[in-house]
């Protein structure tokens, strides 16, 4: 018996009895048999309707193919290794044709061109939808590749490099399917199916402090996956509901407690009863894909769906079978996890992961993708999951990006990963410098291809390459200011895609980013500013939360989910404390605090009411503003015993509707778009040594001269000096010969 099937077992023993049997007479029984018909229909539903847009996926902007040549492969995630129902692609978008000649654009799925056209028009729309094979997906993909040509040249060696040909996909582009909740049989497949935008279920807004920790853990490790979180909570009698959309069968409209829902629009929830309809009718807002099982969450269901099937049996006696399918075993998430354990459980029959309180720290290393795939059963007990400490100077690319590195490149070819400087990389350690392998075939021209290196779009280094299948070293050093909290590293390699004289036509050839390249690391260096603060926030780090917010969990935890993702905090190795009223903390590891004040900080904002006022490092002010409001301030603090950062709420604090990016700045003003404003206090140089002082500005100290670094660092510097030394020595020694021979001679 699975873990599901228990709990079924004791939910519907705890629900049994609930009420007695009435009998039905005349015209009752005709309307009670269409009642056990709704409730048949609502219980054998087990199919799961997803779609997954471009828009979705963070390409909120149209994909653009354009030149002769271009081609755009985007991944669409499905549930791996579960079969998919009616799995359909839709592609929307328009192309242009200013420049005309033979332009053509082809749609593949996964390698195999299911699409293609050649339109003639100067302009016009892409409408293409097709039909996906529904086959089991190990890799949890579907591939699907976008291709443009567009030839207009009609002599040998014309120019033939468009601009007004170009093809646009619109992000509304999206892939719909179907599965059945009956193949999720695993955590590892549960996770696999969450769609791109997750509902993490909580009991109430008033959390008790195990269950509100295990949530803002639960939702970085979800943020840190790629997903959108939304924190919902269960219903209660007296809270606002919109049930605008809600399908209610007919004939169970004539039961009292959806016939209070058949209104439309929001309502007030005035039972139990109503609870547990929305619940049962599959309503939207609580589709739950992970949620905190804890007993208050346990007993709201237990009695919303217990109040709810004392009036469907009051309706019709007879579908006690049917009742007990549609309100119980579709329901298991109704009895509370075991402690330490994480399981599958189940909410108006889709799959859902309960995390018990006390599993929640583990629950985030086990589902964090390096240990995820062990997690090949509905139900585990969690002690510990976290990766193994490492001492290391160096990381290989490879780790960061597990895709192939290899490129087909007619002109240009990009090869991009990303790294968090809080979770790719060990503890307060930051990227130094970095050698990058390459390897390109020699191509039909004598013009070698370039590759360049770039971070966050900053050109650290190139190479012209030699190009003859071998691997070469390019070596760059990582200066501070191009670091972020959240990096994006490109090689790209260029070629000219012309072939000899004209006499062929340009073909790809193949490049490589070998799995050898590496990154070096250092200690992060004491830089006041925000990529600092993420080095150093991903180890044991502090949480400082009010206590206030604790009773306003689903307004508060997705800020504090936001955020603490942002700036890199581990949701395995921190720890989180609810403070009392305005008392300084003293943090004694680096920290984050929400409108919590720290002892001994070198605090440049000032927050008080709607007024917010902000100064450098020498104390003046610089913006002093108020009536401001659904803004925050967050800023890098120093001065303290540890660093840390602090968010400051002005008014109603803002919604963050989309991820944000710190940047290399010790202060951001943040709206509900993101980042509104950022500055650098103390004046924003633009490199800095490691101890925060400006590059040829070192202060000198005789401690220095034994630091095995100051002399690495100056090398160069060192050998000049023993050269001059020694050349005017040479001179001194040659004048003192020279006199001295003068003087014999006398």
């Amino acid at each position: 018996m699975t873990v599901s099937s228990r709990r079924s077992a004791i939910l519907s023993s705890v629900l049994s009895g609930a009420c007695g049997l009435i009998i039905m007479h005349g015209g009752n029984a005709a309307q009670a048999a269409e009642i056990a018909d709704a409730i048949t229909a609502l219980s054998q539903q087990t199919e799961i309707r997803e779609r997954v847009s471009l828009k979705a996926l963070g390409l909120t902007e149209p994909v653009v193919l354009g030149s002769s040549d271009a081609r755009r492969d985007i991944y669409l995630p499905v549930p791996a290794n579960i079969e998919l129902s009616e799995p359909r692609l839709v592609v929307d978008g328009r192309y242009l044709r200013a420049d005309g000649g033979q332009t053509t654009y082809t749609l593949a799925v996964d390698g195999t061109v299911v699409a293609a056209q050649s339109p003639t028009a100067p302009q016009g729309d892409v409408e293409i939808s097709v039909d996906v094979e529904g086959a089991p997906r190990p890799s949890g993909f579907v591939r699907m590749g976008l291709a443009w040509s567009s030839a207009t040249g009609r002599f040998l060696c014309d120019d033939a490099r468009p601009i007004g040909n170009m093809l646009q996909i619109s992000p509304d582009s999206h892939l719909e399917y179907s599965y059945d909740a009956g193949d999720v049989k695993t955590i590892a497949d549960a996770w696999s199916a969450l769609p791109q935008r997750v509902v993490l279920l909580v009991s109430s807004d008033e959390l008790a402090s195990e269950s509100f920790d295990a949530a803002w853990r639960l939702g970085v490790t979800l943020e840190r996956a790629g997903k959108t979180v939304d924190v919902a909570a269960l219903p209660t009698i007296g809270s606002e509901f919109d049930v605008s959309g809600l399908e209610i069968p007919p004939a169970l409209k004539r039961v009292p407690a959806f016939a209070a829902l058949a209104g439309g629009g929001v309502i007030t929830l005035s039972s139990d009863a109503e609870i547990g309809a929305l619940i049962l009718l599959d309503a939207p807002q609580l589709h739950a894909h992970i949620a905190v099982a804890d007993q208050m969450l346990a007993g709201g269901l237990t009695t919303a769906l217990k109040a709810v099937a004392e009036e469907l049996e009051r309706a019709d006696a007879a579908a006690v079978d049917a009742i007990d399918t549609l309100v119980v075993r579709k329901n298991a998430l109704a009895m509370a996890s075991e402690p330490k354990s994480i399981e599958i459980a189940t909410l108006t029959g889709r799959p859902v992961i309960a995390v018990a309180p006390d599993a929640a720290r583990a629950a985030s290393g086990l589902l964090d993708g390096f240990w995820r795939r062990t997690a090949s059963t509905d139900h585990l007990v969690l002690d510990t999951a976290a990766r193994p400490d490492t001492e290391t100077d160096s990381i290989a690319l490879a780790s960061l990006n597990q895709a192939a590195g290899n490129l087909d490149v007619v002109a240009r070819g990009d090869w991009t990963t990303s790294f968090n400087l809080g979770t790719s990389l060990p503890d307060g350690k930051v990227p130094a410098s970095m050698d990058v392998y390459v390897a390109a075939a020699p191509g039909a021209t004598a013009t070698a291809p370039v590759a360049s290196i770039f971070i966050n779009d900053y050109l650290l280094g190139a190479k012209r390459l030699t190009a003859d299948g071998k691997a070469e070293k390019i070596s760059v050093d990582i200066p501070s200011y191009a670091l972020l909290p959240r990096n994006t590293m490109q090689v790209r390699v260029q070629r000219q895609p012309a072939s000899d004289e004209c006499r062929e036509t340009p073909q790809p050839f193949p490049a490589a980013v070998l799995p050898e390249s590496r990154i070096f690391l250092k200690s992060a260096p004491k830089l006041g500013n925000f990529a600092e603060m993420t080095a150093r926030l991903a180890g044991d780090a502090s949480l400082f939360v009010p206590t206030s917010w604790r009773l306003d969990a689903t307004r508060s935890l997705p800020t504090i989910i936001q955020l603490a993702d942002t700036v890199g905090v581990s949701p395995s190795r921190a720890t989180l404390s609810f403070e009392e009223g305005d008392a300084e903390i003293e943090p004694k590891t680096p920290y984050l605090a929400f409108d919590t004040p720290v002892k001994g900080a070198r605090d440049t904002v000032k927050v008080s009411g709607d007024r917010v006022s902000i100064a450098d490092a020498k104390g003046k002010t610089f913006y002093d503003v108020s009536g401001l409001e659904r803004i925050a301030v967050v800023q890098a603090v120093s001065g303290s015993k540890e660093p840390g950062v602090s968010y400051q709420s002005v008014g109603t604090p803002p919604v963050f509707e989309t991820p944000f990016q710190l940047a290399g700045g010790d202060i951001a003003v943040l709206g509900d778009d993101g980042v509104l404003a950022a500055v650098n206090s103390r004046g924003a140089p633009l490199y800095l040594n490691e101890d925060g002082s400006q590059r040829g500005d070192t202060p000198f100290t005789w401690e220095r001269l034994l630091d095995p670094a100051f002399w690495i660092h100056n090398l160069s510097l060192l050998v000049a000096g023993v050269l001059a030394f020694a050349f005017f020595l040479l001179i001194f020694f040659a004048r003192r010969a020279k006199k001295r021979q003068s003087a014999d001679q006398g």
